[in-house]
């Protein structure tokens, strides 16, 4: 029978025997809900360090402390067991809510997808992260149609980094003319961001056309920064994405300076060779065949030998 409130509920693991009072009297083994408890404690303890590890020990410490705070109430009748054990469940609880809605998956939109999986995704960034990065407190969104511009060649300021979503851009030079477009998920100033880090007043050295529909993303300078002074792996990953960019569109101009270079060579020689003249080819003169050259040898032969000569001036005689 439980025992009332105010009385102590387990009188005998204090007691000794009289004249040993260094003997203790064991009790009985406690209840099946108490032994669950501790096994669900044990097992809980076990688990692994991974997010699904941590979510696996918090849903068995809630039925541990479930089993225990059952035990405490209806089987010892203890108030302040029960009141301990209960205050772990709901503790357990509420961060066993916490972590499934981190694990909640994080969708974006079809452009934005497309720009996490190409870009960000093989590094290894959360889609927290990426959620943070493209959140409207430090990007913006916004769209082009052909014709308009991202930038303007000594008018822009370099202030900002754009990262291009859908369409096509053109990079522009007054003097070169086309240097090279630019396609989703690419930057569209990385050289420009880069450069200017000294300085915010610099400006463009080329235009940013759009050759078709286009939308982007882009955060202004200061903004980013302050974001990625807190995101330490994020600032590191975005650094590398931008420099392999800068690397990608040089390679890119280079390709073209070079197929230029080389146009430019074959018209020169072919201008050379005009102005040169090439010598006109001559048809060779026709051959005589094997039994010409046969028949013509032995008679010239005969002709000029002495002996042939001979025998024709001793029967003329």
């Amino acid at each position: 029978m439980s025992p009332g409130l105010g009385r102590d509920p387990l009188p005998s693991y204090n007691s000794t025997s009289v004249g040993n009072p260094a003997l203790c009297l064991w009790q009985q083994p406690q209840h099946i809900l108490f032994q669950l408890a501790n096994f669900c404690f044990a097992l809980s303890y076990s688990a692994p360090s991974s997010k699904k590890g941590i979510l696996f020990m918090h849903s068995v410490l809630i039925i541990g402390f479930m089993l225990l705070s059952g035990w405490a109430w209806h089987v010892i009748c203890a108030p302040d067991i029960f009141s301990w054990n209960f205050s772990f469940l709901l503790l357990n609880i509420g961060q066993l809510v916490y972590i499934i809605y981190q694990m909640r998956p994080i969708r974006f939109d079809p452009e934005l997808e497309e720009a996490y999986h190409t870009l960000f995704y093989p590094f290894k960034v959360s889609r927290i992260q990426f959620k943070r990065l493209v959140s409207p407190e430090f990007a913006t969104i916004m769209s082009l149609h052909a014709g308009e511009a991202y930038a303007m060649q000594n008018l822009t300021r370099t202030d900002r980094l754009g990262l291009l979503l859908t369409g096509k851009v053109n990079v522009l030079n007054e003097i070169n003319g086309f240097l090279h477009p630019i396609l989703p998920c690419e930057f569209l100033d990385s050289p420009e961001f880069e450069s200017s880090r000294a300085s915010v007043d610099d400006k463009f050295k080329v235009s940013i056309i759009a050759a078709s529909s286009c939308r982007y993303l882009y955060w202004q300078r200061s903004a980013l920064e302050y974001l990625l002074v807190k995101e330490t792996y994020l600032a590191t990953v975005l650094t590398t994405l931008v420099a392999r960019d800068i690397a990608t569109k040089l390679y890119a101009m280079n390709n073209k300076i070079e197929l230029k270079n080389t146009k430019k060579s074959k018209e020169r020689t072919a201008n050379d060779l005009t102005k040169k003249g090439v010598p006109s080819m001559e048809p060779l003169p026709e051959l005589p065949s094997c039994d010409d050259l046969a028949s013509s040898g032995v008679e010239s032969w005969l002709d000029s030998s002495s002996k042939y000569h001979s025998c024709e001036i001793v029967d003329e005689e």
